[in-house]
């Protein structure tokens, strides 16, 4: 193998947002990781081998390379989706490639890489001081594992509201434009127009097109509905176990979210549509994990067993998928941080505290009480309502957001 001198010039720090598994890193662990990382180059012809690059993820930046192993070879061109892996991420120890062309490849350090995801997604402290089951620790380190070598399949976002996403992040995207993504799905399209003509958002004439719908409730508040409107492909299964389970996780994502959109409504706290996101995707983690077992067939031999499991991985699970989505960062806080029911966040309501109040009155309605805290000494609940927040008071608010909740519910479930 001849491999010219390694190159001054770092990976762009633009790029690895791109790259898995770096893109799951916060901002400034990226930076750090760019700056122990170099680009090089091959040369057409020269090889590269899977063997001598095992402390490194190694990424085709520009020119082509063949996968001389697989049979027939695979050619693999610096545009395509499979660039955004590393080379050598799921192959065998003596896979190698040859470059078709002149390449500029970059090497990233998976032990500084794999420190820094220990850093952010996990507290030493929890995982020293808390016994795993033996099942418990294989699901843990299989998903850790899986995680780090890019191979772990965190759910994508449903096809219209990634369009629609990727839409907005340009600046120049118009409500036509965001009309036209949005009537190529009918159902969809339906549905906003419904919440346009609802009773939070009627005008003196009824809307009668998707493009009057999306005038009327603005870009942002479309993108937010998409999104939120579409989550229910994503608690979906094959197995007729899991698929239950599913389906109740969802029960209780919409029923969490509602009881969000009403406090955020009544309280005047928060954008109400971006909490209504927030609180659908609060389990989101829980997707993941329950779609893992399934994929790998890890035998769980009780419901408790994996209300275990679930329990003590959803957290850093649910923050992998915020990271994949590059959704807002106070989702992590929320996906993080919501059954929290102590913290304290400061004086200014968050998005956390919201889904954590929607939480608690979420489950009192269904009277499952058992670890939850006293009302009055949630700091999540006096803030939102500072002025009184006994037990009842804190009722005859929540019973007051009731008929909001049911619409919103019934919205979700369309």
């Amino acid at each position: 193998m001849n491999i010219k001198t390694a190159s001054p010039v770092l990976i762009d720090t633009r790029q690895m947002k791109f790259l898995l598994p770096l893109k799951q890193l916060q901002a400034d662990h990226r930076q750090q990781l760019a700056s122990h990382a170099h680009v090089f180059e091959l040369a057409a012809g020269e090889r590269l081998s899977a063997s001598e690059e095992t402390g490194w993820f190694v990424y085709l930046l520009q020119g082509r390379l063949k996968f001389v192993d697989n049979e027939p070879p695979l050619l693999l061109k610096h545009s395509d989706e499979r660039a955004l892996h590393p080379l050598f991420a799921e192959g065998p120890p003596h896979t190698h490639v040859i470059a078709g062309s002149r390449c500029v490849l970059a090497r990233v350090d998976k032990q500084m890489f794999h420190s820094l995801v220990q850093r952010e997604l996990l507290t030493g402290e929890e995982v020293e001081n808390v016994e795993m089951s033996e099942v418990e620790g294989a699901l843990f380190n299989d998903i850790m594992q899986a995680y780090n070598s890019a191979s772990l399949q965190l759910p994508s976002l449903p096809e219209i509201a990634l369009k629609v996403k990727n839409a907005l992040s340009r600046t120049d995207t118009s409500a036509v434009d965001v009309a036209r993504i949005v009537a190529a799905d009918p159902v969809m399209a339906t549905r906003l127009i419904a919440v346009a003509n609802g009773p939070l958002n009627r005008g003196i004439e009824p809307v009668t097109s998707i493009q009057q719908a999306v005038v009327r409730l603005g870009t942002q508040v479309c993108k937010n509905l998409v999104m939120s409107l579409a989550m229910s492909q994503l608690f979906k299964s094959q197995s007729s176990q899991l698929n239950q389970r599913m389906q109740q996780l969802y029960d209780r994502s919409v029923d969490v979210a509602a009881i969000a959109f009403a406090l955020s409504r009544l309280s005047g706290k928060l954008n109400p549509d971006h909490v209504l996101l927030a609180g659908l995707l609060h389990d989101i983690g829980v997707v993941s994990i329950l779609a893992h077992i399934e994929k790998t067939g890890l035998l769980v031999e009780s419901e408790a067993e994996l209300d275990a499991i679930v329990a003590r991985l959803k957290g850093f699970v649910g923050a992998m998928v915020v990271r994949h989505w590059e959704l807002p960062d106070d989702f992590l806080n929320v996906v993080e941080n919501y059954d929290d029911w102590q913290r304290s966040s400061g004086q200014q309501v968050d998005v956390s505290d919201l889904i954590t109040a929607a939480a608690i009155y979420s489950r009192l309605k269904r009277h499952e009480v058992k670890g939850l805290p006293k009302i009055e000494q949630v700091p999540a609940l006096a803030k939102i309502f500072p002025a009184k927040h006994d037990t009842q008071f804190i009722h005859e608010v929540l019973e007051s957001a009731h008929d909001e909740g049911v619409s919103i519910m019934q919205l979700l479930r369309m």
